[in-house]
């Protein structure tokens, strides 16, 4: 997620943005990361 700070989005909504979404992370990529570390956490406590 962070290495999407700055980068220029070319899909999506932030497209319309254009160099105004540098600086910003992509909220899509935010909770993807947010999900993945849940459910990563969650598996340790099952091991």
């Amino acid at each position: 997620a962070e290495s999407t700070i700055p980068l220029v989005a070319k899909k999506g909504r932030a497209m319309r943005l254009g160099e105004r979404a540098v600086g910003h992370k992509d909220p899509g990529s935010e909770s993807s990361w947010m999900l993945m570390n849940i459910f990563l956490e969650e598996m340790k406590k099952i091991e």
